[in-house]
């Protein structure tokens, strides 16, 4: 029945597409793009859970700062900033920006939206406590309640893109007009976004005259789009895909090491996993060389990613040692009473209800899902594997012992945020339900911490205790991938996920 599903839907893919085609023969764009993303947003509203991240990815969203390749800082539309105190933050914004409606990008117009962002969106105060925005001619100036090092990577996010909030909420939901190379022209939420080159943008000359973006959650079905020619480009391809697109006449395969990790996340307040050292079994226990030679990447060593100059050097990570396991929970006083090959605790025995779904439009959690099954086998704990659409509610109920999760864990460059998200006490999106008031003070110190390196060394020291409780299970850091026929020039695999097209893309017709 699965598989039946797969070809219908691939079916009503295609013929999509061979319309949108169709109309393209009678009309010819020499510079006209067909984009498959694996997701496409509800709304446009960057303020909206995570909306942002796709008006960024369709090169319409921008911010007043941006990341390079090295994950450094960069001005966008701001042009110059200043640190004036611990609290106290003032930008300048470029001269001459307008909005692609027309307006003019002043700083009252970003102080509208830095505000709205906080005023819509719960996870905004978890980027800086925000006391008050002023703005005079072009310069912001943002007061803070409490010290932030993290300000100017965290304004990266496209949560603080910047458009013209003055229009109405209708128009800011479905276009709302901002100042990338591209603006909205059509958007069907969850299905296509057509987009067209902005006449009067301010950084250059866009490279593509149109593009349509159709949302195709499968990777198997964005294969299928590109190799059939009904799409130009495609991201977030799995790793066992790859190869087929090998032949560099027909595509062009960008990818790059990104600070995206597979995390297996353990309900630290669960019956069986609320054990330190079960968590630990369970951690010693996984063959992470064995899972990235089916989905690609690296050995996960801890949180943050080696792509990640803060990634690196860690010195407690799991190495693969079922033999430590076994030990562990031998000592611990878990046995096999009854031969029935799990262990038990007070008479029951180990069963980890684990939960597992697609994500990011990737497979890979399917795999590791049955890689760590196999491997809990060995040790003699059960691990029953949930395969579910979403995620969210089981996540927000806590109604689970494992639950799988592809995360980015430096979204804006900087290693405090999802530490702010996952790890601190009480935080909405702490997932292992995991408690410790040393971590908590670290955090603490860390956001009133300027320094970068000094940044960096305290961030990797939570890393090191978080693998010391055992909190969660590091599988993997993911590549990040582009793949494009050979005719789509400059699509470049960025290694932050919420850069995607760009101006300097283009389409190269024989």
């Amino acid at each position: 029945m699965k598989k039946i599903r797969h070809c219908l839907f691939c079916l009503l893919l295609s013929l999509s597409l061979l319309g949108c085609q169709a109309g393209q023969k009678n009309n010819p764009q020499p510079n006209h793009l067909n984009a498959a993303m694996f997701w496409i947003s509800t709304s446009l509203d960057p303020t909206n859970d995570y909306d942002g991240w796709v008006l960024s990815r369709i090169g319409v969203g921008e911010t007043l700062f941006r990341l390079n390749e090295a994950f450094e800082v960069e001005p966008w539309l701001a042009d110059s900033y200043q640190q004036v105190d611990d609290t106290t933050w003032q930008f300048h914004i470029r001269e001459g920006i307008r909005f692609s409606n027309g307006n003019v990008v002043d700083g009252e117009s970003v102080k509208s939206c830095i505000e709205r962002a906080f005023t819509k969106n719960a996870r905004a105060k978890d980027y800086f406590d925000l006391s008050h925005v002023e703005a005079s001619g072009q310069n912001v100036t943002v007061y803070l309640n409490t010290a932030s090092g993290a300000v100017i990577n965290n304004l990266c996010e496209p949560l603080f893109t910047i458009y013209d909030a003055s229009e109405n909420e209708d128009k800011i939901q479905t276009s709302p007009s901002c100042t990338g190379a591209f603006v909205i022209d059509q958007f069907v939420p969850e299905t296509t976004i057509d987009s067209s080159a902005n006449k009067n943008y301010w950084d250059g000359q866009v490279g593509l005259e149109t593009v349509h973006f159709t949302q195709v959650a499968d990777s198997d079905s964005r294969v299928l789009a590109l190799q059939s020619g009904e799409v130009d480009l495609v991201t977030t391809i799995d790793y066992s895909n790859l190869s087929l697109f090998s032949d560099e006449s027909k595509y062009t395969v960008s990818q790059v090491l990104g600070p995206r990790c597979n995390v297996v996340y353990m309900n630290n307040t669960s019956q069986f996993l609320s054990d330190q050292t079960l968590r630990q079994a369970l951690s010693y226990a996984i063959d992470r060389h064995s899972i990235v030679q089916l989905t690609g990447g690296k050995e996960a060593l801890g949180l943050y990613s080696s792509a990640l100059p803060y990634g690196e050097g860690i010195t407690n990570a799991y190495d693969y040692n079922p033999k430590e396991a076994i030990r562990l929970l031998d000592q611990a006083g878990y046995v096999d009473s009854n031969g029935d090959g799990i262990r038990e605790i007070n008479g029951r025995n180990i069963v980890i209800e684990y939960y597992e779904s697609a994500d990011h439009g990737s497979s890979d959690a399917s795999i590791i899902a049955q890689s760590i099954q196999n491997e809990a086998k060995e040790i003699g704990i059960s691990i029953h594997i949930n395969q579910v659409e979403n995620l969210a509610d089981i996540k927000a109920s806590g109604t689970f012992d494992m639950c799988s999760a592809n995360d980015s864990t430096a979204p804006t460059g900087d290693p405090e945020v999802f530490l702010q998200f996952h790890y601190r006490s009480g935080a909405k999106e702490n997932i292992a339900r995991y408690t410790n008031p040393t971590v908590d003070q670290m955090i603490l110190t860390l956001a009133g911490t300027f320094d970068i390196k000094e940044r960096q060394e305290l961030s990797k020291e939570i890393s090191e205790i978080l693998l010391e409780d055992a909190v969660s299970l590091y599988v993997s850091y993911l590549p990040l991938n582009t793949i494009t026929s050979s005719k789509v020039k400059g699509a470049n695999q960025h290694p932050v996920d919420y850069y995607m097209v760009t101006k300097d893309i283009r389409v190269q017709n024989d």
